[in-house]
């Protein structure tokens, strides 16, 4: 796996689900993704951030970042709320 290649999981403000995917924008940037999908191509959706860490870990990633995004300053008028960005390191134990 390339050193440039970042794992993203991103959480939306009301969103059952979680997303992951990867990009080789820098930390801050979340432009350009590739998602994770399954077999028919969908992307997939991840009941818990724990389930889309281990979908990542499978696929060779051991650290990743999350994505938080919320809509509801651009729903007010106001200008786009920034994304905010936490690092989590990826560990298969049982602290979720």
């Amino acid at each position: 796996m390339k050193e440039n290649i970042r794992a993203l999981i991103f959480s939306y403000s009301n969103s059952l689900y979680y997303y992951a995917g990867s990009t080789e924008e820098p930390k801050g940037h979340s432009t350009i993704v590739s998602y994770l999908r399954d077999a028919n191509g969908k992307l997939q959706k991840f009941p818990s951030l724990y389930r889309a860490k281990l979908a990542l870990m499978n696929v060779g990633f051991t650290q990743g970042w999350l994505v938080m995004q919320s809509p509801y300053d651009e729903m007010i008028g106001n200008e786009p709320a920034q994304k905010s960005e936490l690092f989590m390191p990826f560990r298969e134990d049982s602290s979720r």
